[in-house]
């Protein structure tokens, strides 16, 4: 029998969070975000459920770009860039765009002799991350060097927080404003120049952020980081789910799991679940978290071991190894597990380990 521990991801969901993102910005290019294998959730199967419903795509690195390319003849987007000029070489090849956010990466692509009419080149503009992208004194010059070889350009920042709370819309908005001016002067220097900013968060919560092309990212997969008061339903596409491997019965005081930080108070019944921090659970949640036992909540006890999870199951009703054990999922949000483990769900979900099946539903 193989381990019951398996991610079930709908790509359902995930198509139906497509459509009604889609609707918020319903004449922008839809360009989703499936670097670091879909969040976590498969990026052949992710792909090749959506390719039909999408403009492009963004990845981080060159290496899940050219795989990528192998799935699918849409339009990717290498979101770091080149790293040399030889994987300048290899994107221009497979015709995969690629951003510009440095004078190193600018030299590259300056002295590369013939650039793919076909590629587009993402020119990133630093209007408030300050981790990535020209700034807007050298944006200026950065833009007509790549003017020089390719008209096709698209220019981009990206949000350093594009939630709707009060503390992220002043510098939300700053971004735009500043955007919204290196786009315009720049625009009037020449070129096919469309323009891309908003991520999931700026697609939800700021509609002025929308632009040509929109990134989103975590939404695709359900998880809903909207704060403004016009909600859309966004369906979680991943449920982590497990079954037991033992149910035992213990004595009053006798203590679970390494160090035995958990002391049962009366005679007691425990049971064991196959996942561990080697799968991606996080161990912030020893002793203090919850699972869902046939939809009742049950308490994690002890600590977390790469392997291995202890649940206390006293007050459960004829437990039993058929139980279905639920770790997160549509009734016990991600969000809420990330906030208990002081995490948050883009670490979860791309924690999820190979050992972990993963299990496909339309």
């Amino acid at each position: 029998m193989s381990r019951p521990t398996v991610a079930e991801i709908n790509l359902s969901s995930i198509k139906s969070n497509i459509t009604r993102l889609k609707s918020l910005a319903p004449d922008s290019l839809f360009f989703p975000v499936v670097k670091a294998n879909a969040y976590g959730h498969g990026i052949k199967k992710v792909v090749k459920a959506i390719d039909s419903k999408v403009n492009g795509y963004c990845v981080a690195t060159s290496e899940e770009a050219l795989f990528l390319r192998s799935i699918t003849n849409k339009s990717i987007v290498c979101m770091e860039g080149p790293y040399d000029q030889k994987e300048l070489q290899s994107l221009n090849l497979k015709k995969i765009d690629f951003v510009l956010h440095s004078k190193r990466q600018l030299n590259f692509f300056t002295s590369e002799k013939s650039i793919s009419k076909d590629l587009k080149v993402w020119l990133k503009i630093d209007t408030g991350m300050h981790r990535l992208g020209f700034n807007m004194q050298d944006a200026e010059d950065a833009y007509l060097e790549v003017l020089k070889k390719t008209n096709n350009i698209v220019l981009m920042s990206h949000f350093s927080s594009a939630a709707g709370t009060k503390a992220s819309v002043l510098k939300s908005k700053k971004q735009i404003s500043e955007f919204n001016k290196i786009e315009k002067k720049l625009k009037k220097l020449g070129g096919n120049t469309l323009s891309s900013l908003c991520n999931s968060g700026g697609l939800l919560n700021y509609k002025g952020s929308h632009k040509d092309i929109i990134r989103p990212g975590i939404s695709v997969y359900g998880s809903n980081q909207q704060e403004n008061k016009k909600k859309i339903i966004l369906k979680p596409a991943l449920t982590l789910k497990t079954r037991l491997i033992s149910i035992k019965h213990i004595n009053k005081g006798s203590k679970v799991g390494y160090d035995g930080i958990w002391t049962a108070k009366k005679d007691s019944i425990i049971g064991i679940l196959p996942i561990g921090y080697a799968d991606g659970y996080p161990p912030s949640l020893s002793n203090k978290g919850y699972v869902l036992v046939d939809e009742k909540k049950v308490s994690i006890i002890g600590k977390i071991s790469m392997d291995l999870i202890a649940i206390d199951l006293t007050k459960v009703k004829n437990p039993n190894y058929e139980s279905e054990i639920i770790l997160w999922g549509p009734n016990l949000p991600i969000e809420h597990v990330a906030k208990q483990s002081n995490s948050i769900p883009y670490n979860l979900m791309t924690s999820l380990s190979e050992r972990v099946k993963r299990k496909y539903i339309e």
